[in-house]
């Protein structure tokens, strides 16, 4: 790894990881981490990029010379204009933290050598003249200033501020959007004119969701578009970049929602493209199943009969626990697993919208840490409900045993009779959702051992596998090995 560095803390061989660091004035580009898969790394190894500073630093009244460039370690050099001189260091080094270090300097008009007494009439009489003449050019430029704010009202904030800082700040504001800024993730970054929004459908208080399509290579795909809004914050867009962030970090997994591309560079057009699943989320799914399951309709029973088939509910499953053992291992928690979270595809596959690509998460808001957040009490485990502590792979464990709830009653909601407000002392008091009808009470075991109310004593995702395989086999072998 050329400029950076590989750590491997427990060796090179199937299930360790390696982490992946850069040298100092380095940033790395791609994941900081990799898992040995079947004699492989399970992403690509990330590259080290030169950290660089702002190649637009100017000061007024002089000039910034750069003889090797504007990244890390690089010098430029200040001089001032004739009739100025320089105010601080002469040059500056761009440092690892992109900046160009301490303040830059300035240039100030120098003082004359020696000034000349003026005396007598003539001279009084020329600076008598001098005055008239700059309260005469003073007069001029305020009625001209004038006629231009009628005209353009967005220059009187600029009337306010020297000329030369104005004309300063105008250069500077007409060079910025020449500039663009790095894009985040290179070998995902699309222009946005390549895609094409469509219907939306989802939408909260931060973000909005479209059908989309993409081109690229003369190709048209359907996809999801995750974006924020038009009003959206500097800070909004941040944690939406880091979101992002957070989806490439986690790498491909057959059931996580994959990511196609994204869109980064441009602030009015920040874009997380994902695939599209044409069944939409689980919860929906399962219900549909329920109403053609009660439809009298001998064909649409036939056709639908492998959905509801218990060894299909097992697979769903085993598919939502293999896919967060992948979330844990690589540190990272869901915090709101449920069926609404979990979108479907074609022959029943699923995929887990780890980053809230699901309708419904838009429409409640639940990913936000804020005032408007609203909260889904009746898949939180009761450590979260009592203290408000952080999300672990444990509380997405009680999460996960909700999920097979849903799954079992095709979409019922969780604590039908109960009320959120008693929901709590319910939990303490160690009631638990009864056995849903024609669920196995092997089923049924594996929600209440998710549902203990000690974290420690919840199994790990790693042991629900072994649990959920060796239900699978009694439909047969081949069910053991899906997923």
């Amino acid at each position: 790894m050329m400029n950076g560095q590989i750590t491997a803390s427990d060796g090179f061989c199937s299930g360790s990881s390696i982490e992946f660091s850069c040298d100092t004035g380095y940033e790395r580009v791609g994941s900081s981490f990799a898992v040995c898969r079947d004699k492989n790394w399970d992403r690509e190894i990330p590259t080290c990029q030169r950290i660089c500073c702002d190649n637009t630093t100017e000061i007024i009244n002089g000039l910034v010379n750069a003889t090797d460039g504007y990244c890390f370690g690089n010098d430029i050099q200040f001089s001032c204009n004739p009739g100025h001189e320089l105010v601080g260091r002469s040059s500056a080094t761009c440092e690892d933290d992109g900046s160009w270090g301490r303040e830059l300097p300035t240039c100030r008009q120098q003082s004359p050598a020696s000034v000349q007494a003026i005396v007598g009439s003539t001279s009084a009489g020329i600076a008598a003249a001098l005055v008239v003449a700059a309260v005469c050019f003073v007069v001029f430029l305020r009625k001209r200033r004038r006629r231009r704010r009628e005209d353009n009202p967005q220059s009187i904030e600029a009337d306010f501020l020297p000329d030369d800082v104005a004309m300063h700040r105008r250069r500077m504001e007409e060079m910025v959007p020449l500039v663009p800024p790095r894009p985040q993730f290179p070998k995902l970054e699309v222009d946005p004119s390549r895609v094409t929004l469509g219907q939306r459908i989802g939408s909260g208080a931060f973000g909005l969701v479209y059908r989309a399509t993409l081109t690229r290579d003369d190709r048209t795909e359907d996809v999801v578009v995750k974006t924020v809004k038009d009003n959206a914050s500097e800070g909004d867009k941040l944690g939406f970049l880091e979101e992002i962030r957070s989806v490439v970090d986690l790498g491909a997994h057959e059931n996580l929602l994959g990511l196609i591309n994204c869109c980064t560079v441009v602030r009015d057009h920040l874009y997380l493209i994902t695939e599209f699943m044409p069944y939409g989320d689980l919860k929906t799914f399962l219900r549909k199943c329920r109403e053609v399951y009660q439809v009298p309709d001998v064909y649409q029973v036939l056709q639908m009969y492998q959905v509801l088939q218990m060894y299909q509910v097992l697979q769903v499953s085993h598919v939502n626990q293999a896919l967060q053992d992948h979330i844990a291992r690589f540190r990272y928690v869901h915090g709101d697993l449920a069926a609404r979270n979990v979108l479907v595809g074609e022959h029943l596959i699923v995929k887990i919208s780890d980053f809230g690509l699901a309708e419904d998460i838009y429409s409640r808001g639940y990913r936000r840490q804020d005032r408007l957040q609203k909260i889904p009490w009746k898949w939180m485990a009761p450590e979260r409900l009592h203290g408000g502590e952080t999300y672990t792979a444990q509380s997405d464990v009680w999460s996960f045993g909700v999920v097979l709830y849903e799954i079992c009653t095709l979409g019922g909601d969780p604590y039908p009779d109960v009320a959120t407000s008693n929901l709590k002392d319910h939990l303490q008091a160690g009631f638990r959702m009864l056995q849903p009808e024609d669920c196995p009470y092997a089923m049924y075991d594996l929600m209440l051992q998710c549902w203990r109310w000690q974290p420690t004593e919840r199994p790990s995702f790693r042991a629900l596998e072994g649990k959920i395989d060796k239900n699978l086999a009694f439909y047969g072998p081949e069910y053991a090995k899906t997923a």
